[in-house]
């Protein structure tokens, strides 16, 4: 206690080189100068450590007692026969047990390798089906649909060839079919794809403003090429109906058509056919017996008319017999001045009597859903409109208000419309029912007012034409209002916007 330093804890091990220098004087030496263990008889310096039974790395005889010079070599072949015994059991044993284990390593490897073999044959088998794809195949039926739905929906061209690529070509292919990889294709991009389909005449592309690319719009799609038409008869025959429209997935937009009626008087002074006036084989089982003829079905009627009555003449003007005088340029005795004598014609240019037979007709129109050409309304009169207005804030002549009606004619709820113009546009809005001096509502109808100038906003947004105004809010909405209905009044000290 008291001193310093470091402590040391030496081990060594029975028969190794520390325990053979401080061996015990009592070992025997032998004759070749080696230590002798006198419980085995194994010499220290050989290999054994001492340990007879230690041989070849394979069997070692543990010692048990020391070797008494009276112990007959009887009771030692005995012992040894014994561990030889015991060693070959456990011999034996382990032989099984390895055969065993070898046996069900080889059972779970033979799974294993079946369970491989059919995942490598289901990988096999889908590549290859991978393989048989021809995505030249389906590249060549979405460029031809592609342009089928741009014809349909009357896509306004120009557009890069970049957007054509995004929103036509990849969405004309078939969801529930192989997808279309282009870098499979034996064109790899799609420039060199158009660039041979605008060398067999199918397309027009356009250069850049700039003048770099000299591909880089779409400007015109050939409607009557030969491969394009060849497309849309197939395509309806494997369909057996209009698959172009069917497969469109462009927006559908309504579209108001204008419908003629025959007043009563005209068809019976004429004595015009009574299907052919209540429209009893129209195409559209909408119209049929309702007496709204299209412009087409109108025209046949006097033109029937005229080569019924032979009143062609040679130089390609038309006589005016007594009925059609009445029917088409006398007026009705309400209208009539006894005071001045009226003259009539006696023939006239074909164009002037048609235009002239059209005027008596009575107006009627139908709302119709575009592609598809179905029929959503028909009435008499022309179509509503919605009306947008725009006026000054009371007392300010540099803020504004507008005011939005009629929404409902067509399916729009107001509410619904308030909220997400007030979204789309970040300006206060408010619903009323029964606005105080303003024209009257019908029943079950509201006005929307709006803060700020919003009259070509509302227009982009409820036709779904995103050239009218550059306004991001305007972009991407569901409506599809006919731009003929809509009716944009500015009051008094509005002015017109610059286009």
């Amino acid at each position: 206690i008291g001193t310093k330093g470091i402590g040391v804890r030496i081990i060594n091990c029975y028969g190794d080189d520390l325990w053979k220098l401080g061996k015990p004087k009592s070992l025997n030496q032998c004759e070749e100068g080696g230590t002798l263990n006198p419980l085995t008889g194994g010499m220290y310096d050989n290999g054994d450590y001492g340990n007879a039974g230690f041989k070849e790395g394979k069997y070692v005889y543990p010692i048990l007692k020391p070797l008494d010079e009276d112990e007959s070599d009887s009771d030692i072949d005995e012992d040894e026969d014994e561990a030889n015994n015991e060693d070959e059991n456990i011999c034996e044993e382990a032989v099984s047990e390895m055969k065993e284990m070898k046996l069900s390593e080889n059972v779970k490897s033979a799974i294993e390798q079946d369970s491989e073999n059919h995942v490598s044959e289901e990988k096999t088998s889908q590549l290859e089906s991978e393989q048989r794809v021809d995505h030249d195949d389906i590249l060549v039926n979405a460029f031809f649909l592609s342009l089928l739905q741009i014809l349909v929906n009357k896509t306004s061209l120009p557009i890069p060839v970049s957007t054509y690529y995004a929103k036509h070509l990849m969405a004309a292919v078939p969801p529930d079919g192989p997808k279309l990889d282009m870098k499979q294709t034996s064109y790899k991009k799609i420039g060199p794809f158009l660039l041979e389909m605008a060398s067999e005449g199918v397309i027009q592309l356009g250069a850049s403003k700039d003048g770099r690319e000299k591909h880089a719009f779409l400007c015109q799609v050939v409607k009557n090429h030969p491969d394009l038409v060849a497309f849309k008869k197939k395509l309806k025959a494997e369909n057996g109906l209009d698959a172009v429209t069917s497969t469109a997935k462009g927006k559908t937009k309504l579209a108001v058509v204008d419908l003629f009626i025959v007043p009563r008087h005209v068809a019976e002074i004429l004595q015009l056919d009574k299907d052919e006036v209540m429209a009893t084989n129209a195409k559209t089982e909408e119209r049929r017996g309702t007496g709204f003829l299209t412009k087409k079905e109108c025209n046949a009627l006097i033109e029937s008319y005229i080569d019924r009555e032979e009143l062609k003449d040679t130089k390609g003007r038309v006589l005016v017999n007594g009925p059609l005088c009445d029917a088409i340029y006398r007026g009705s005795k309400k209208n009539k001045t006894s005071a001045e004598a009226q003259e009539y014609p006696t023939s006239v240019k074909r164009k002037d009597l048609i235009e002239m037979f059209f005027s008596k007709m009575d107006k009627g129109h139908a709302l119709v859903e575009m592609p598809g050409s179905i029929i959503v309304k028909i009435g008499r009169g022309p179509p509503p409109s919605v009306d947008i207005e725009v006026e000054n804030r009371q007392g300010n002549k540099k803020k504004f208000l507008t005011r939005i009606r009629g929404m409902e004619e067509y399916g729009l709820d107001g509410e619904s419309l308030s909220n997400d113009v007030s979204h789309r546009f970040a300006c206060s809005a408010s619903v009323e029912s029964n606005p105080v001096g303003r024209p009257a509502l019908k029943k079950n109808r509201v006005e929307l007012v709006f803060q700020g100038r919003l009259d070509v906003e509302l227009t982009a947004l409820l036709t779904g034409d995103e050239k009218i105004s550059t306004h991001g809010g305007a972009k991407n909405a569901d409506y599809n209002l006919p731009k003929s209905v809509i009716n944009v009044v500015l009051r008094k000290g509005i002015p017109a916007k610059k286009k």
